[in-house]
């Protein structure tokens, strides 16, 4: 979620400035002040798998950067007792770490720099995460909503989830054919040369938060995470969602709970103020640079579900890439193959037969017929058919 949080801190920078017109027009200077505040997101899991924090900085409002990585900093986790762990920068400003810690002991998370800078969060105290009790869909005329059901206790009343979507879809023409250099004939494809069939994922980026002591005996009742619009491609064949629910403290959820209200809201003047935005990390050095962001700490839980078309037929749909997909209506005939075909920039569709001799084909170009233009032909590891 870090790209989320630097999202909301310049349209926050935005805001502020338009707030200070409310009587009179006003026409404000943007400055292009490269400020280049860290920004520090991530939660360590206490139960064996990944956990991950990631590095970053503030852009200028006017910069079209959207990720700016911190990287070559030394980020450890120091339990209460005294033991140390540290992590590993795998990409460029994310770190990571694998391991079981005590659910009993309280955690600090550290950030060293290469600038010298030196930064510690508050003491962090692991929160199990209950399972998520169901993970369903209703379907109606505006489209199809995706909803969770779960239950808080008393060590888990405040909820924040995410999720993965992935979903096949079919290029505007399907063609089983291409144009081999080699032999300069038109063949069938094999099962790694498809292209008529693709998959596409979307890690949904908006804040989705609840509070479970609002609702009797904290149970949370069908929250919606997404709504799926009459029309979405996502729906043409088969749709998974996997998602991840994760119990935080309630500092963890106040400082979500800013961030989403002024994502929605940005301007209104009852939002809350950037100023309110605070987050558990702090400089170690006195008088040192100003941060941003939250580390949590605990378990989290997941769960899938896979919808077909079949579930929420009929399902129209529109895909704009495809909009004016269409067959060639004039014949490639054999003896130009190698001129219309060996460029890529067409693709062999359907065989033109005259009586029982293959003559040719019809073709379409490579951006209708190639769906790993729009995503990937390799099937996802956990997918089920």
């Amino acid at each position: 979620m870090n790209r989320n949080i630097k999202h909301v801190i310049k349209s926050l920078a935005l805001a502020i400035l338009f707030l200070s017109g409310c009587r009179d027009p006003f026409d404000p200077e943007v400055t292009d002040q490269d400020l280049a505040v860290l920004v520090v997101e991530g939660f360590i899991e206490t139960g064996g798998e990944i956990s991950e924090i990631t590095l970053s900085r503030t852009n200028p409002i006017r910069s079209g950067e959207s990720f700016r990585p911190e990287s070559g900093a030394a980020v450890f986790l120091r339990s209460e007792s005294g033991e140390e762990w540290s992590f590993q920068e795998t990409q460029t400003g994310v770190y990571t770490f694998s391991g079981f810690f005590d659910q009993e002991l309280n955690y600090q998370l550290g950030i060293n720099l290469l600038n010298g800078k030196r930064y510690l969060s508050d003491p962090m105290s692991p929160i199990i995460t209950p399972e998520i009790e169901e993970l369903g869909f209703l379907n109606d005329q505006e489209g199809v909503e995706i909803f969770v059901s779960t239950k808080g206790n008393e060590e888990a009343q405040y909820f924040l989830w995410d999720y993965q979507e992935d979903w096949i879809f079919r290029p505007g023409v399907r063609s089983q054919f291409f144009f081999n250099p080699a032999t300069k004939d038109v063949e069938f494809r094999k099962a790694d040369q498809k292209i008529d069939l693709c998959w596409k994922s979307n890690l949904f980026p908006k804040i989705i938060l609840q509070n479970a002591s609002r609702f009797a005996n904290n149970t949370i009742l069908q929250r919606e995470l997404v709504r799926i619009p009459k029309r979405s491609e996502k729906l043409t064949e088969r749709l998974s969602i996997n998602v991840r629910q994760r119990a935080v403290n309630q500092e963890t959820y106040d400082f979500w709970e800013i961030l989403r209200k002024n994502s929605d809201d940005i301007g209104g003047i009852f939002s809350p103020l950037p100023s309110l935005i605070r987050g558990n990390i702090k400089s170690v050095d006195p008088n040192g640079d100003n941060v941003i962001g939250i580390v949590s700490m605990g378990t989290s839980t997941s769960k899938r579900i896979y919808i077909n078309a079949a579930d929420v037929a009929p399902w129209p749909y529109f895909i704009e890439e495809y909009e004016f997909c269409r067959l060639d209506q004039d014949t490639v005939l054999i003896s130009d193959y190698e001129r219309e075909f060996a460029s890529g920039a067409r693709i062999p569709v359907i065989p033109v037969v005259v009586v029982t001799t293959t003559i040719g084909f019809r073709a379409a170009t490579k951006e209708c017929t190639d769906c790993t233009l729009r995503g990937t032909n390799i099937k996802p590891d956990f997918w089920e058919d």
